[in-house]
This record gives structure tokens, sequence and C-alpha cells, in this order.
């Protein structure tokens, strides 16, 4: 049977060409392409071009998801392995071939590889290996499993095909198979994988791609078979070593920057991200709490005001950034002795704890809370750099507002709430609070006798 290589198409004529021409170049001559395209610009005439009886193009005006694109394709073609292929990417010429071997391993397989990133304009090729195991914490974050990927039919039909509801449908695919069959890692590049400003991906943003795959995770997980594990279970010591060390890592760079700004001057932490936030606890622990945070966008983050990045600071006040280099040329940031400040403490000399969330971590904290909330605001019961790490995934990533601590020393522009003020209580992994609130505890218990396929590379 052919191999079955599915491109839904929007608006990439300028790309499509170099994809196909990458499909017609496969070693293995059995596939067949089935392009369903919705597109407004050039890509009819582009494909026009092709007469080869095995590409399949379908012009559809109507826009559609590319989850129901999908969708229709796998329901026209008929065949037993199939690949969801993107319009913008080139495919290595044994990118069919290698991919029908690993999948001949298993009737419910499905199968991934590494990739070359290169740019928009199919330069700067960078080899980049993905994991040959996926952990199933990493796998139930937005650091998961997507594109380019392979699968059998028989899969897709038990997953119920992809969605349309998700921007991730990719991610949301490897997320519902997971303990249906084994997912096996061919070690080779056999994807050119192309990162441009017209990609979903990129015009979004990271934190908007991170909060839709967030909710999908949220649902798949909601809806997870109760034979199979709980993919956080176990991780609660890893969510409390990543806080200890960017904690830790924190601390110490804010005393360096602190003692080169003179008392009394106004505070303003550049960015919003996991470093800029590890910062701004920092500094307040250490007695001068930030005014607020300075972005491309004004908003409010944990009770602070986000003051727009281009809008000038008031006389006396400095800005401080996690990083070496940043937007604002006058903020104080690292220096070239600050890894030598983390070393000297025991502590790793690089920033990777406090820049990143990490996503299996920061899901491994909230989705066990999460599945369980009944909606609205939230009011944390606890104290300390877990809980106002926990506050900042609230705001960041679940897209939940925080009411503030209950019983509980403030963080930041978040304030301590006596007794009961709305909202649902949720307690601080660790702690001992009862039976009141929400506890962070996994989905349903481990069947341990349940035989679940293992990962192949």
């Amino acid at each position: 049977m052919p191999f079955l290589l599915l491109m839904p198409s929007y608006n990439q004529a300028h790309f499509i060409r170099e994809a196909v021409d990458s499909v017609l170049a496969q070693d293995d001559p059995d596939w067949e392409l089935w392009i369903l395209d919705n597109s407004t610009d050039a890509t009819p005439q582009v494909m026009a071009a092709y007469a080869d009886p095995r590409i399949h193009f379908i012009h559809e005006p109507r826009r559609m998801d590319p989850g129901l694109c999908l969708n229709e394709m796998l329901r026209l073609a008929t065949g037993e392995f199939f690949s969801y292929i993107h319009t913008d990417n080139r495919l290595g010429p044994n990118y069919v071939s290698a991919f029908r071997e690993a999948l001949r391993q298993h009737p419910m397989a499905l199968a991934y590889c590494d990739q070359y990133d290169i740019d928009e304009d199919g330069r700067g090729r960078k080899y980049r290996k993905r994991p040959p195991v996926f952990s199933s914490a990493r796998l139930f974050s937005w650091d998961s499993l997507g594109a380019p990927f392979a699968a059998t039919t028989q899969l897709a039909e038990a997953v119920g095909g992809f969605s349309a509801d998700d921007l991730a449908d990719d991610v949301y695919f490897a997320l519902k198979s997971d303990g249906l069959g084994p997912r096996v890692h061919v070690p080779k590049a056999l994807v050119e994988y192309r990162s441009h400003g017209g990609s979903r991906a990129e015009s979004l943003g990271y934190h908007a791609v991170a909060q839709a795959i967030y909710r999908s995770v949220l649902k798949v997980y909601g809806a997870r078979a109760a034979h199979l594990p709980d993919p956080f279970e176990g991780m609660l010591p890893a969510i409390q070593r990543h806080v200890a060390r960017a904690h830790a890592q924190a601390r110490c760079l804010a005393g360096a920057l602190l003692a080169k700004v003179p008392q009394g001057a106004p505070l303003w932490i550049d960015d919003t991200g996991p470093a800029s936030f590890w910062l701004a606890l920092a500094c307040e622990e250490l007695g001068r709490c930030p005014k607020g945070f300075r972005a491309a966008r004004p908003g409010t983050l944990l009770g602070l005001p986000v003051r727009a990045l281009a809008e000038p600071l008031e006389s006396g006040a400095q800005s401080l950034r996690p990083r070496r280099k940043g937007g604002d040329p006058s903020s104080l940031g690292q220096d070239w002795a600050q890894p030598f400040r983390w070393l000297l403490r025991g502590l790793p000399p690089t920033d990777q704890a406090l820049k990143r969330y990490p996503a299996s971590v920061m899901c491994s904290l909230l989705v066990p809370f999460h599945h369980q909330h009944p909606g609205g605001a939230v009011r944390i019961q606890g104290q300390g750099p877990l809980a106002a790490y926990l506050a900042y995934g609230l705001e960041t990533i679940a897209q939940l507002p925080v009411l503030g601590f209950s019983n509980a020393p403030g963080v930041l522009g978040l304030a301590q709430i006596a007794g009961e003020a709305g909202g649902a209580l949720w307690n601080v992994p660790g702690g001992a609070f009862g039976a009141q609130g929400l506890s962070w505890r996994m989905r349903a218990p481990i069947d341990s006798k349940a035989p679940l396929p293992a990962e192949q590379s």
C-alpha cells in the first residue's frame, strides 16, 4: 500500500514547490501525496504544473482548520501508514522509507525523527536531535511531541483522528495516542524544518503557543483512560528541585544587581518571562520590591503593572534585567562575574534554571490542580518560592486570575487574604493543610498490572 503524505495547505505558494519536489525525490516511490488547500494565493497555479498521478491536489476555498483537513484526507486516502507534513518544510530522500520501516514494528505505532532546522530562505542547516524517549511528563507539556511524525492509519482511527479545536493538532494526536502503541524514535534527520514569520507558531509567539498546548494537555489528561499511569506521578521532587535551584540563583543575581542600585531608587524588571519573575521575587525578598515589569505589551502580572518597554522610566528609577543582554541598554543585567558567583555558591554557572519554566515542571505543577478546578479565580494556600511559582504559572500559562495568598504573606502585588474571600483554594504541594481546598494529587491511581508498550529507538 502507498505511504500517505498528508499536507494541509494555506497560502504557502512561495514554499510549497520545495516541499512537493522533496516528495518527488523519495528513494521509496510507493507514496501518495494528498494536499487539501484553502489558499487565496497562487498555490493552485503552482500545483497545476505537477502531473504525477500520485499527487492528489484538492482546492477548497472555504477556510478549514488543519485538523479538519487531515481528517478529510485520511477519509479519502487508502493506506497503512501516513505522515502529517507541512507545506513549508523539505523532506529528506529517505523520509518515506525510514518511517515505513519504523512503523512496521507495531500496528499502533507512532514514529518520529530528528530534524534539520533551517531559516526562511532554506539556509542555516542545524541538526536538532529529538529525545530518544519522551518521558510522560514531557509528553504532557507544551514541550511535547509534534510534527514531524508518522503513524499507522489504525492508530489514527483508534484516537479518532485529529482535533479541529486545538491549535497544535499534531501534539493533540500524540497525546491521545499515548498508551495505545509504542513511540519509535528514528535517530536520523529526515526533514528540514523551516522557521519563518508566516508560520502559526512564529506569528502567535511562544507564550500563546504554550498556553494553547497547555489547554490541549488539560483536555486529554481529563479524558485519559483510568488504567494508564498518571503522567505526573513522581514529579513533585523534580518541581521542588527546580524551584530551589532557580530561587537560589535569583537570590544571588539580585544581590549582585541591587548592590549597584542606590537605596530608595524605584525598581523595574525588564520582561515578564520566568527569569524576570524569579528576579522580581528575589528583589522583594531582599527588601527592594520592584514597582512592576516592563515588556512589549502593557498589562499586569502578579498584581504589579507591566509597563510598555518603550515608555521612559521616572526620574531616578532603575530597570534590572535577568540576562546579560536585553532590549533596553540602560538596564542593569548580568556581568561577566555572575557565573563565578553562582559557582562559589555551589550553583550551576549558567542561567538555564532561571530562564526556563521548564514545560514539564510547570505542567506537572498546574495540571493536577487545574483538572479539579471548578473555574474562576484562585486563592493559594501556602508560602515561599513554590507558592509564588504556582501563582506565576496560574497567570502566565493556565490563564487563571490569582486573588492572593490565603492566611500567608503576599507576594509582589498579590496580597494576603484572611479567611474565605471567594475563589477556589489551591494548597501548595508538600504542605499540611487538611481537607480544605484542592490538593496536588494524581487524577487516578496507577494500575501496575496494565501492560504498556515500551518506547523504541
